[in-house]
């Protein structure tokens, strides 16, 4: 038997003590629901990144200097034909409508474009105020796209569409007021529509609305349905209510203390954070079903029930213990990734961990002293049934060798799609294809240039007036390099303003800019104005490796013109094409280190790194295969399934920790083949059933409005069921050749 550290003497104490330990949980429960009517979401994507590098401090940079562009939000008016008075006064008056809403600081569209008529007359709108004939909309859209480029990221070429970009002030779209906000822009919008006409919003607050509302039904609906789910198949499988109250109370406890912990706490739950209660739902319920399974099991060839738990929390307790130290390992792993967001997740999941164990060991034990007082026994199931799955693992023992060779090749396989896969961070797939934030994002980026802008930070030389030919030079030589790579209509700047001065034999200075609304020129200049910003219309809904091509091509064109010193490429492009993607690096790295710690503490509890490093193989295989999945299929990682990964080696650990803790029992009376036969025969059912019914329950979370949960359940059942072959197939032979000891 394994040594658990004497983590299962919890569970035995709980069983010495029931009223006290009984007494304990209710005052948690309390304590959790208190918690629960606290609980917060977050739709936060920026400060997950958030890795101390300099790509953050020249994004920090950028909107310190110039404007928080992440409060921009995206209208997006689809009409017949915007060139015609219909059309362009229905769009004017929606702007009016938008600018005088109090939860909105400023607008940018093609009615707050100025152009310049002179010393005497100033900047004016490069529209008029008045059109008297459809023709003369026409006209004026297509000399508006002449005489300032950047408007052709305002109105769609074919006129049957335009944007306007609503600059919300900061209070109204902080996480407890985003999805109120964007609510009230909604309604504000439908106003206007019709048949013809629609409106819909995207950019930042609104994607942050959209995940806030996602990650709230995924935790009130999908999640407690998961686990009813995983109830309802043990219940068929022991044909019994109160076995099947057993099987779920510990997960059922468990989510609740995590909701009501992080309400408490102030966390707030983020798209990455959203994933714990699915981590919970699996080790919890796979240990249950192990522990109860093995009390059912002792029941059988005892009268005294109670005494027969006692000796399963003996048995098993260990195991348990030393799952959870692996799963909490895997997370804590986390921590050494350098960013912020991924330190809180493996902080908050290792406590979660922690009290999902106590969940197992305080909560199963009381609920089964409790019903078995009542009279409850359990009874035997189907699952004797399923030891038969253990044949054909005990006659491949027979072919060991071949079978230690083809895990071996087959994770070599895996560690180069570990390496070669490509990865992606894009705001969109955390959108549901329902989505009409999603809709709207993906028809903005096809449609124009992009949603997403990318900026280039431009140094003034502070030396010299900002009309100085020198530094106009400058700020005109980065535009030619931007062109390099962008499309001509796909980027504005203070160009553009000097331009429309010098039609009129004037001169870009101070005081001319200081004439135009700060709301606009924030846009483009700083306000001390030693900085220039060239804002770039991109697509964030690239492949790292197609938005590092541009990205280098970019800075290849700035290089050439000797730039480099004096211009920063910056924007929510570069983070996710750079910082996600080194960030899905280091994950990879932390995966390594959560294997070195995992096979360490299995190493210890077993006595053994003989056993420890025969777990190494079999565990690690579930997770570089289903890589080899995805990279053969194509598809790309992105940060839910890089965590993913990480988190599932310490799932997949689970059922090789109660497989080799049977074997290390059975050892002590058989040789290592009888041993192995034996644990095969005792476990299989378990960890068969604990797959067959988790796989069950977590088809639920399939559904989930956050395609990147749907996809992290895939990658869980995944791993689930390659973890299952993995542990009757190959964690057998690897013990057979590498446990020489004998009885």
């Amino acid at each position: 038997m394994m040594n658990g550290f004497g983590l299962e003497k919890l569970g035995l104490a709980a069983l010495r003590y029931p009223v006290f330990a009984t007494v304990m949980l209710l005052v948690a429960c309390v304590a959790a629901g208190i918690g629960i009517t606290k609980l917060q979401f977050s739709g936060e994507n920026i400060e997950i990144l958030r890795d101390g590098s300099q790509e953050l401090a020249n994004y920090d940079e950028l909107l310190s200097e110039f404007r928080d562009f992440n409060n921009d939000a995206v209208i997006l008016m689809r009409v017949p034909n915007l060139a015609t008075i219909d059309g362009i006064e229905t769009f004017r008056e929606l702007n009016f409508e938008f600018q005088l809403d109090d939860r909105v600081e400023s607008i940018l569209s093609i009615f707050s474009l100025v152009k310049y008529a002179g010393p005497e007359q100033g900047w004016q709108s490069a529209l008029p105020a008045v059109y008297e004939s459809d023709e003369q909309v026409l006209d004026s859209l297509k000399q508006l796209a002449i005489d300032i480029p950047s408007s052709q990221s305002l109105f769609s070429e074919n006129f049957d569409s335009a944007v306007m970009v609503v600059y919300t002030k900061a209070e109204a779209i902080v996480d407890a007021n985003v999805r109120e906000t964007m609510w009230g822009l909604e309604e504000l919008g439908k106003e206007f529509e019709t048949d013809e006409i629609s409106i819909s919003i995207a950019g930042q607050p609104a994607i942050r609305s959209d995940l806030i509302r996602s990650i709230a039904s995924d935790i009130t609906y999908l999640a407690p349905i998961a686990v009813i789910l995983c109830a309802i198949l043990a219940f068929l499988l022991f044909k019994s209510p109160i076995a099947m109250f057993l099987c779920a109370f510990p997960s059922l406890l468990a989510i609740f203390w995590f909701l009501g912990g992080a309400g408490l706490a102030g966390t707030s739950l983020n798209f990455l954070t959203n994933i714990l209660p699915v981590l919970l739902i699996v080790i919890i319920f796979a240990d249950t079903l192990h522990l109860y399974l093995k009390w059912q099991s002792l029941s059988q060839k005892s009268d005294d029930t109670i005494e027969a738990l006692r000796n399963a929390i003996e048995e098993i307790g260990p195991a348990c213990g030393i799952s959870s130290l692996t799963t909490g390992a895997a997370l804590l792993s986390l921590c050494f990734s350098g960013n912020n967001g991924l330190f809180e997740l493996g902080i908050v999941g290792a406590v979660a961990v922690l009290a999902g164990f106590i969940a197992i060991m305080v909560g199963l034990p009381v609920a089964a002293y409790w019903t078995a007082r009542l009279g409850f026994r359990p009874k035997g199931s189907n699952t004797h049934a399923l030891a038969s799955v253990a044949g054909p693992a005990m006659r491949a023992l027979r072919w060991r060798k071949i079978v230690f060779v083809a895990g071996v090749v087959l994770c070599g396989l895996g560690l180069y799609a570990h390496a070669m896969i490509d990865s992606r961070f894009r705001l969109i797939d955390y959108l549901g294809s329902a989505s009409e934030v999603g809709q709207s994002e993906g028809y903005i980026d096809q449609t124009y240039n992009g949603t997403t802008p990318l900026f280039a930070v431009v140094d003034m030389d502070q030396s010299l007036p900002l009309d100085d030919p020198a530094n106009e030079n400058r700020v005109y030589e980065t535009i030619n390099a931007v062109t390099d790579v962008f499309p001509a209509g796909s980027f504005y700047s203070l160009a553009d303003f000097a331009d429309e001065i010098k039609k009129s034999g004037g001169k870009i200075s101070a005081d001319l800019i200081d004439q135009i609304p700060r709301a606009l020129t924030s846009r483009f200049i700083s306000a001390d104005k030693e900085k220039v910003l060239v804002t770039i219309f991109s697509s964030a809904n690239l492949s790292a490796s197609e938005m590092q091509v541009r990205l280098s091509a970019l800075q290849e064109a700035l290089d050439k013109r000797n730039l480099s010193e004096t211009v920063r490429i910056t924007g929510y492009p570069v983070l996710s094409g750079v910082v996600a993607p080194r960030l899905m690096d280091n994950l990879r790295v932390s995966l390594l280190i959560a294997v070195a710690l995992s096979i360490l503490i299995i190493s210890l509890a077993a006595a053994s790194w003989r056993l420890g490093l025969a777990c190494l193989v079999p565990n690690l295989l579930p997770i570089v295969m289903v890589e080899l999945i995805l990279y053969a299929s194509g598809i790309p990682l992105n940060l839910s399934i890089t965590v993913a990964l990480t988190v599932a080696f310490g799932i997949a650990v689970d059922d090789s920790v109660h497989m080799l803790n049977q074997y290390m029992i059975n050892r002590k009376d058989h040789d290592t083949s009888l041993a192995v036969q034996g644990a095969l025969k005792d476990v299989t059912p378990a960890i068969f059933s604990t797959t067959l019914i988790l796989s069950g329950g977590l088809i639920v979370m399939s559904f989930s409005s956050l395609p990147a949960m749907a996809v992290f359940s895939a990658v869980v059942i995944m791993t689930l069921v390659i973890a299952f072959l993995a542990d009757i197939f190959q964690l057998p032979a690897y013990l057979v050749l590498m446990d020489r000891k004998k009885a």
